[in-house]
């Protein structure tokens, strides 16, 4: 799988400590070689939001973006809509309102459902189909746990699918070291929750300049009253106005679509950063 280049530099969060990672992967026969056309793609870490977040609602349908990044580099990157699961030891809490008023629990096996959007930096998170009508869901909230992993449902027709011994051995030790060097990063990481943040408050296409730039204000003031480092603050400013140019000058109204490449490439760098300490275990 290539590595993305991504645009920024200079992120915090400790890599060490990694050198047990080859003797696992080894263990398990697994390399980082280029995987076959008919291979399962690789899991993916499911980053929590600094918040719940609220899926947004258009009709029957209910879904909201979530930032992953790449735990398998020897795997290699999902298709837009490939279907994934929770792994095992994996917890999301679901709340919901309903028409009438009442807050309920929802398990979020059944309920939710997991698409790639973007490779392996973006996934939309939605609801089963039919469940919001069923039960008469007014409102949907996820809270997701540290430590989240996904596994592409298994398809017929791989000639190289996620064993349970090797998806054990992606939640015992890849994804811990990928919280420490992705998910704990308090510039990039940081930077790119809160562009996500705007990409989910956004319609498809923006007309409403005025709404759109409030909407950022408040994201980044809120953020800044819970300690935004300056760096990452620089970060989500200039992935802010470059869209805001871009919108504005080039693609007209494509403020969502913009935003969305500019934390793709917040994902890449720290996923290269990952990559690079679970091989050297630095």
């Amino acid at each position: 799988m290539k590595q993305g280049n991504g645009a920024t530099g200079g992120s915090k969060g400790g890599s060490g400590g990694f050198g047990f990672l080859t003797a696992g992967l080894a263990c398990l026969g697994l390399s980082f070689s280029a995987a076959t056309v008919q291979a399962a793609p690789q899991a993916l870490a499911l980053v929590a939001p600094s918040e719940p977040i609220q899926l947004a609602c258009d009709g029957a349908d209910c879904g909201a973006q979530f930032s992953v990044f790449c735990l398998q580099p020897e795997r290699h990157s999902p298709k837009p809509g490939t279907n994934y699961t929770m792994a095992p030891n994996s917890r999301i809490t679901v709340s919901a309102l309903t028409d009438d008023g009442r807050e309920i629990d929802l398990a979020a096996r059944d309920s939710l459902r997991f698409q790639s959007l973007r490779g392996h930096m973006a996934m939309r998170i939605s609801l089963a189909p039919g469940l919001k009508q069923r039960l008469g869901l007014e409102a949907v909230f996820l809270t997701l746990a540290h430590h989240v992993t996904l596994a592409p449902e298994a398809e017929l027709g791989d000639d190289n699918p996620i064993s349970a011994d090797e998806l054990a051995m992606v939640e015992a030790a890849l994804r811990p070291a990928g919280n420490q060097v992705v998910d704990k990063d308090l510039e990039g990481m940081v930077a790119a929750r809160l562009t996500m943040h705007l990409v989910n408050a956004l319609p498809v296409f923006d007309g409403d300049t005025v709404a759109t730039t409030r909407k950022w204000r408040n994201i980044m003031a809120t953020a800044r009253k819970s300690g935004l480092s300056p760096m990452a603050s620089r970060f989500a400013e200039n992935a802010y106005d470059l869209c805001r140019y871009f919108s504005d000058r080039v693609i007209k109204g494509d403020m969502r679509g913009c935003m969305q490449g500019q934390h793709d490439k917040l994902i890449k760098t720290l996923n290269s950063k990952y990559w690079k300490a679970i091989r050297t275990g630095s």
